[in-house]
């Protein structure tokens, strides 16, 4: 399969996703390709459907994908809001082999996407802090302190913060033994079981079950 047939096939509607990662976890060269295509093509039927196939491949196998860290980096500030929430979430795929810790440098930056000027992507970005925080134990309390203080550090409204708030009671949960600060999630939790969001209140009272709290 040529470049081109290769472009035609992974912007079709219902493309064979499957396929394609393993194709690019075997083939260095399609590999390069289609991290190209993902970096740079305008297309959007392209560039998101190159997403959803790195995505998946360096869940598989991070390690072939750490050398375009640098790239996917600069997607953080990058105009277009779906770049962003790519670069937030192969960023994530990638920490689990950072062995120079270059997360570190870049972890301000990544952290102020909680509240990013589209709320997508302040979503996107607390999804990815949860699989960060798996790798990254040594920022369980820095996040757990930003995270307890959410309605005043987003600008969003308040049905949005409401819908934020489910995604950080699932860093609660995962946190939650692992954390020095129980006593403040504790009524966190407590408080989100009259949340405006129905979804939040659920997975409040889910928790109180749960923690027997």
């Amino acid at each position: 399969m040529n470049k081109k047939e290769i472009l035609e096939k992974i912007s079709q509607k219902n493309f064979d996703r499957d396929y394609f990662v393993r194709f690019i976890n075997n083939d260095s060269n399609i590999r390069e390709f289609i991290v190209n295509e993902l970096l740079l093509n305008n297309d959007i039927m392209i560039y998101y459907h190159c997403y959803y196939v790195v995505s998946e491949a360096s869940k598989k196998e991070p390690s072939l994908y750490y050398k375009y860290w640098d790239k996917i980096v600069e997607l953080l500030d990058h105009d277009n809001s779906y770049h962003r929430d790519i670069g937030l979430t192969l960023i994530a795929n990638l920490v689990k082999v950072d062995d120079e810790d270059r997360f570190s440098l870049i972890w301000p930056r990544f952290i102020e996407h909680i509240n990013d000027k589209k709320f997508m992507t302040g979503k996107c970005c607390l999804n990815n802090i949860r699989v960060i925080l798996k790798t990254r134990l040594d920022l369980i309390d820095e996040v757990v302190t930003r995270l307890l203080n959410i309605d005043k550090i987003c600008h969003y409204n308040e049905k949005q913060i409401a819908l934020l708030e489910c995604d950080v009671l699932n860093i609660f949960d995962d946190v939650f033994l692992k954390n020095n600060y129980m006593n403040e999630i504790v009524y966190f939790i407590k408080k989100k079981t009259s949340s405006i969001s129905p979804k939040t209140r659920k997975k409040a009272k889910q928790l109180i079950r749960k923690y027997k709290i």
